[in-house]
């Protein structure tokens, strides 16, 4: 199935969600296929056994938020991207809103879901919320980080060199031959001083550092991994290989570039036994200044 099949985008008509909005119907777009927009509504129910007069004004409370939503939800869909009625589904859930989400993207068989993110820009750049976050770490299928960015058709694809990378690798590359922008990929020599080992570690020991021809030869075999890569996935891409702690050099090199997307990929479980992200791809879709596309590799 491709990307844009089946779209999920999570809104809670705030401002900052409406590049959720934009961007899923974007992908939804470009792909032919299905735009469903959830808003959860927090629901409160009163245990009152002596009261059940109660939880009955409770549970028409619900429900006539639920409506309220519905209307503003269809409403803010219109505006933002133009559709008429009839061309997205509105889902309106009560609950938990990360576990009414993942509900209903298994519901409806989604192919991508898209979430906005609260932030600033610089070092003030707050962390993702917690319902995004727990969307990005549960989710069965690809996530979008979505953020508001200059359109720059350029897009960054973080690879560690293993075959758990290679489908953020991919789908990196379906997303860029899409949208007819330049794809980079890019790998991070860490290449951290570590202690000599000896007795002189406990009074500092002497850091070793690789000399710079070791370096150069690293850096040419990682360079070949990627061409190597890039034929195999049949991709067009530039590639990049820099020294340095690996988040901070994805996060770098996609300012540089200007990039408006990272694609990263995480391994995962399905079901129960579903994983957490990974340190480097948690701290790439916490940090990057633009939208970030998170890839399950299963």
């Amino acid at each position: 199935m491709a990307l844009g099949d089946v779209v999920l985008v999570a809104t809670d008509l705030s401002d900052s969600a409406d590049e959720a909005i934009k961007l899923g119907h974007e992908y939804a777009q470009r792909a032919g296929g299905k735009l469903v927009v959830c808003h959860v509504v927090h629901e409160v129910l009163r245990s009152a056994p002596l009261f059940p007069q109660a939880i009955q004004a409770d549970m028409e409370a619900v429900i006539h938020a639920e409506s309220l939503a519905a209307a503003a939800v269809e409403d803010r869909v219109k505006e933002v991207t133009g559709r008429v009625g009839t061309g997205f589904e509105v889902r309106i859930e009560s609950g938990g809103a990360d576990a009414s989400i993942l509900r209903v993207a298994e519901d409806v068989g989604a192919t991508l879901v898209v979430t906005g993110s609260r932030g600033l820009t610089g070092i003030a750049r707050l962390l993702l919320g917690n319902v995004a976050e727990r969307i990005v770490r549960y989710a069965h299928c690809p996530v979008l980080v979505a953020r508001p960015h200059t359109r720059t058709k350029k897009i960054l694809a973080p690879t560690d060199l293993s075959e758990l990378s290679q489908p953020g690798v991919a789908l990196a590359g379906q997303v860029a031959a899409q949208q007819g922008a330049t794809l980079t990929l890019l790998h991070a020599l860490d290449i951290l001083p570590a202690p000599a080992f000896g007795f002189t570690v406990p009074f500092g020991g002497v850091p070793v550092i690789p000399p710079p021809e070791l370096i150069d030869q690293m850096r040419g075999a990682a360079d070949g991994v990627l061409v190597g890569m890039s034929e195999r996935l049949g991709l067009k891409a530039d590639r990049r290989v820099v020294e340095g702690d690996a988040a901070t050099a994805v996060l770098r090199t996609a300012e540089e570039l200007d990039a408006e997307l990272v694609v990263v990929a995480t391994h995962g479980r399905t079901g129960l036994a579903r994983v957490a992200l990974g340190s480097v791809a948690e701290k790439i879709v916490r940090g990057a200044h633009c939208s970030v596309l998170v890839a399950r590799s299963h």
